[in-house]
């Protein structure tokens, strides 16, 4: 395998290890989502990825691996405001704390969710970065609930 093929399926990894599903990935890697999901399928990924959002600790890594993503595309973009950043610092904060102390994984879902639903709302005008965040959201605590039943 090349180097650059290796980086591409790095990065689709990474991405899956936070939560994104193939179809997001390989819009976003400019790639078929049947290579991601054979990528997948043949690392394991899907039980890895289980097992790392289960420990308090994964869970904050993949969420502060997101917010990475996002505070970079932002950068990029011009579009980060002292007052984002200093939403986005909070989370990273909450995102540590349950990275060193292993809190309730819940609680700290919650804490992230209202830090970044003030942030989005706080941007009326980006319909679109608010539906990202909002399916994403869902999707955190849907999977959280999953796993509190299992």
């Amino acid at each position: 395998m090349s180097a650059a093929s290796q980086e591409l399926r790095d990065k689709a990894r990474a991405r899956f290890m936070a939560g994104l599903e193939a179809e997001a990935i390989a819009a976003e890697l400019g790639i078929k989502a049947q290579r991601v999901a054979a990528w997948a399928a043949a690392g394991g990924w899907e039980a890895r990825r289980r097992a790392w959002w289960s420990d308090p600790r994964g869970a904050a890594a993949a969420l502060r691996q997101l917010l990475g993503r996002r505070v970079e595309e932002l950068m990029a973009l011009g579009e980060l405001s002292p007052q984002d950043a200093d939403h986005l610092a909070k989370i990273a904060a909450a995102c540590s704390r349950l990275e060193r102390e292993g809190f309730d994984l819940k609680a700290a879902a919650v804490e992230v969710g209202e830090r970044l639903a003030a942030l989005a709302g706080e941007e009326p005008d980006n319909e679109a970065q608010r539906s990202w965040l909002g399916r994403l959201l869902e999707k955190l605590f849907t999977r959280l609930e999953s796993e509190a039943g299992a």
